[in-house]
This record gives structure tokens, sequence and C-alpha cells, in this order.
């Protein structure tokens, strides 16, 4: 990697910058450009130096484009990098949005179920190479009901969201879960969630999501630095979840 490469990393709150994403990237000697279209910062364009992207989750949802029309302007940009071939993580609203450029109508799950906490991460037969026999995941999220968009491989899903993870080309994924979060972003969203997404249909107390965190956290986080290396490098190598 040459030093001057720029990981290009998209949030839609300036105080979501203290990920495992952004230190990945830092450890690996990227350029960190961080850009909050919501805050009116504009998206740079795409050139050579740009080694992939990231896009974060936030609280806006796919179909609030009028509302937020920065989210068109996150979407473009996704629509260049896939033509440009380049390495593209989308997370949460991040995969969404993917999805959403990809043809897909994104909404909230059609009884009213949302997932806040850790739940089973199901691979399909094709994601076990990614994530072996799966694993409890961080989920932070009421929208995110969709099919697989066409040309891409689904990859995992849970009881109540099917689609949690897919891939297009080799260097594209859109995950509905949250790796990138450790228990300082958790404890951050407990504390500002909305109560009444607190109570919906299928997510777990705060206590518990904390509880679980103790017990989750470190597997998801050691397959996600695993699982960047692979992402930034587009190699097609095996990723087994630790036991």
């Amino acid at each position: 990697m040459a030093d001057s490469q720029v990981m290009l990393l998209v949030v839609h709150d300036n105080d979501e910058m203290d990920d495992r994403a952004s230190a990945w990237a830092k450890r690996r000697g990227y350029v960190l450009k961080w850009v909050c279209p919501a805050a009116g910062e504009a998206l740079p364009d795409l050139d050579e130096r740009v080694a992939g992207i990231i896009v974060y989750g936030g609280a806006q949802d796919v179909d609030q484009q009028d509302r937020f029309p920065d989210l068109k302007d996150e979407m473009r940009l996704l629509d260049r990098a896939l033509k440009l071939e380049m390495p593209v993580l989308g997370l949460c609203l991040g995969g969404q949005l993917l999805a959403h450029t990809l043809g897909e109508t994104v909404s909230g799950h059609p009884e009213g179920a949302a997932e806040y906490g850790y739940y089973d991460l199901v691979p399909t037969l094709t994601g076990r190479a990614l994530f072996g026999a799966g694993m409890k995941v961080l989920q932070s999220h009421w929208h995110g009901w969709y099919r697989t968009p066409a040309g891409t491989v689904k990859l995992a899903g849970t009881d109540s969201f099917p689609e949690q993870a897919f891939r297009y080309g080799s260097n594209a994924y859109g995950f509905q879960f949250h790796p990138e979060t450790g228990r300082q972003g958790l404890s951050r969203w407990i504390a500002r969630r909305p109560a009444h997404k607190q109570t919906m249909k299928g997510a777990h107390p705060a206590d518990r999501q904390l509880a679980d965190n103790l017990l989750y956290d470190k597997v998801l986080g050691d397959w996600f630095n695993r699982f960047l290396d692979g992402w930034a490098s587009g190699k097609q190598i095996g990723y087994e979840a630790a036991e």
C-alpha cells in the first residue's frame, strides 16, 4: 500500500469516529478522509488515491431521501465506486444504501420487529467461507428489510431480518450488523436511543445488550479485523469465526 492512499470514511454523525474500521485503517497506514454529508460536507471525487470506501450507519432511513438529499449523493458515490471496482463496505445504513443503489427498496420489518443487541448470524452455504458456522453480531436497527440485490451473493441472515450480508463483485460488501462498534459506541447508542425503539418487538433490554457485549465483542472484533485485511487487499481468502 502506498503511503498516500486514502481510506474514505463516510459518516452520518460526527461523534461516530471512534470505531474499529477507522482504527484498522490508521494502523495499516492509510490517510483517513472523514466526510459527513449530513453536516453539509461535500463528498470528494474518486481517483487512484482512494483505496476504499466505508459508509457507516446513521439515524436516517433510505426512504427519507427528500428529507436528507445527501443520501442521494452517497448513492451516486457508491455507484461510481462500484463501476470503478473499488473496495466498498456499507455498514447498517451504509449497507442499505448499497442495496438501494443496486435496485432494492429498503423498508422497516413488515411485522414491526427490530434488532437491538447481539443476535445469531446464520451464514448461507457460500457465506460459511466468510463467517464460518456463524457468530453473535451487534445490531442496532429497525429499518433494513429488503431482498438480496440482483447480481449479488447473499452471505448471511438472522431469524428476523433475512438479509444481513451480501457481496457484489469481489470486494463490495453490505452488512446490516455492526462489527465496527465496541462497548463505547454501544453505550452511546443505548443512551440516546428513543424509548419506543427500545421496546419494539425483538429488541433486547439495555442491560442484556451490555452483558452480551462482554461475551461476544472480542470475537466479533477479531473477526472484523481479519475481514478488513482481506477486503482491502481484494484477496478471496477464507475467514473462520473463532470458537
